[in-house]
């Protein structure tokens, strides 16, 4: 039994998370696929059913690939060409331009996955599906209505919105996974700024077949800009259901009962161009189109991910995507501290990690997307870097995701196959084509050379200890019959490149010094928080 099992009975949970939104469904998921007891409060009596972003870019794809989920994704996809077109109508030809987005091909070079064009109520439904599989708790109807915390624990005040009476429960942590106007956010005390905001807008969800005036695949994005009808009708992923979003303008006094079906329906027909559509209007939505930024994403055993942290406009696709990346940031840093194999300070890397690129991304989003230069797709998804106390160094690659190479697994007994990747027989064994990305889930992976025999015993040490630690050696487990392993992890025979749970490097080293045991293992304790006075060289 590790130490910390004995103190679970103290906590009703190990993590709350508010918040039934793509962000706190990754925070939680990433928990509960290592075992930790999580609950997720959702005051909404189930999902949500509005596609708020739809857009799940390469990066996101990777994590959601790492956990078997990427098959379900794209059948809940629709594919799309990634442009705007502009046109009076949608019935009158126009023009198109670019946003920036790559092509699958482009793609392919650096990733196994690719972007895809899904709605995020269908992403939440895999999303909460998975993590139910997982042994995950979520209560909807269920509003928090305050909480306090201690040097030891969260207690969280829960009410039922069915009239029941409160109650509470306890956790070694919370998380704010609440949205803009982020409750959590606002018990501790977080400021939040706005970084700008280009008005109101009121976005239609409606079902309807429009592929009378679109082409096949539609484009992502279609604007109209006939005079009255301005507007931009946005793909959600399922063939006949579609955004139409406006400008709107409460500030002049308009209401959404303004905004009668019959007149929805008009608007409609007068922007597709088409006068006998007959919609069915799922929903009407409106929301802000700006973007800010939470002062401070930790505060003690409270913790923000997503809108409670960062919003940006929906330019890019990045708010969804940066708010799983939180989520997955921040989970597997709970799940070791929670698990005794990482301290406290740990969970401090978090904001000091993933606050840079939610300013950065919410202030980007403000930019137009328009003619914007094609790679700069690629310094969202892979261009991150992390700096902090968690990143060790010793190569370029530290704090930075680690590099998509082509290799062959040969044991598949060191993976599971929860990728889906599919076996071939040798006279050897059973060999796997992977990538390198579909490597990386729970605990921290040592990559050697072929003659790092050093590593793998230094390695061995550390997971006798209790270190959940893996070793994949060149020449052993992995083969690099495509040359891209040693070349694109810069990968020295006797060399070694460290990755974390969450797929980021943290430390490499390009050859074996006298005590490699020594060496590794406090790589691995500043790499998780801990303090060493002297770092073997």
């Amino acid at each position: 039994m590790h130490a910390n099992d004995m103190n679970d009975q103290r906590y009703d949970y190990d993590v709350i998370v508010i918040g039934a939104g793509p962000s706190g469904l990754t925070t939680a998921t990433a928990l509960a696929r290592s075992g930790v007891r999580v609950l997720v409060v959702e005051k909404h009596r189930g999902l949500s059913i509005f596609p708020k972003a739809t857009g799940i870019r390469p990066r996101s794809m990777e994590i959601l690939r790492g956990w078997g989920l990427e098959a379900e994704v794209r059948r809940r996809s629709q594919p799309n060409q990634l442009g705007m077109a502009i046109s009076p109508t949608l019935a009158v030809p126009g023009q198109v331009v670019e946003l920036g987005l790559p092509t699958d091909e482009v793609v392919a070079a650096v990733t196994p996955t690719r972007l895809a064009i899904c709605g995020q109520d269908q992403l939440e439904q895999v999303l909460h599906d998975h993590l139910h599989v997982r042994g995950g708790t979520i209560r909807f109807r269920t509003e928090m209505v305050g909480f306090s915390q201690t040097d030891d624990a969260v207690c969280v005040m829960l009410r039922p919105r069915d009239g029941q009476a409160s109650y509470q429960v306890t956790a070694q942590y919370l998380v704010g996974a609440d949205g803009g106007r982020s409750q959590v956010r606002a018990g501790v005390g977080i400021e939040f700024e706005p970084l700008g905001s280009e008005g109101n807008h009121l976005a239609v969800l409606f079902d309807a077949d429009l592929s009378a005036v679109l082409p096949d695949p539609p484009y992502v994005l279609n604007a109209v800009v006939a005079p009255g009808v301005e507007g931009l009708f946005a793909t959600t992923g399922q063939p006949t259901r579609w955004i139409y979003d406006m400008e709107w303008h409460p500030e002049a006094g308009e209401q959404l009962q303004d905004w009668a079906a019959e007149r929805i329906i008009d608007r409609l027909r007068a922007a597709s161009g088409l006068p006998d559509l007959n919609p069915k209007i799922i929903g009407v939505f409106p929301w802000d189109f700006g973007a800010g930024i939470a002062h401070g994403y930790r505060r003690g055993r409270v913790f923000l991910v997503g809108d409670a942290a960062h919003r940006t406009t929906p330019r890019g696709a990045t708010g969804m995507n940066t708010g799983i990346a939180d989520g997955h940031n921040l989970g597997w840093k709970l799940t070791w501290v929670i698990k005794g194999w990482a301290t406290d300070a740990l969970l401090d890397s978090y904001q000091a990690e993933r606050e840079p690129v939610g300013r950065a991304n919410a202030a980007a989003s403000l930019q137009t997307m328009i003619d914007r230069p094609s790679g700069d797709w690629q310094a969202h998804d892979f261009g991150v870097e992390y700096a902090s106390a968690a990143i060790v160094g010793g190569t370029p690659l530290a704090g930075h995701r680690a590099p998509h190479a082509w290799t062959e697994l040969r044991d598949p007994r060191a993976r599971s196959s929860s990728n889906g990747l599919g076996d071939a027989s040798t006279g050897s064994g059973r060999v796997r084509r992977v990538s390198t990305i579909d490597l990386f889930d729970g605990s921290f992976t040592l990559i050697t050379g072929p003659d790092g025999q050093p590593w793998r015993a230094a390695a061995a040490e550390l997971a006798e200890a209790g270190v959940p630690i893996s070793v994949l050696s060149l020449g052993a487990e992995l083969a690099d019959p495509y040359g891209e392993l040693v070349s694109r992890y810069q990968l020295a025979d006797r060399g070694c490149v460290l990755v974390r749970p969450d797929g980021y490097v943290t430390w490499g080293c390009d050859g074996v010094p006298e005590r490699a045991g020594d060496r590794l293992r406090d790589v691995v304790r500043l790499a998780t928080g801990h303090r060493v006075a002297d770092l073997v060289r």
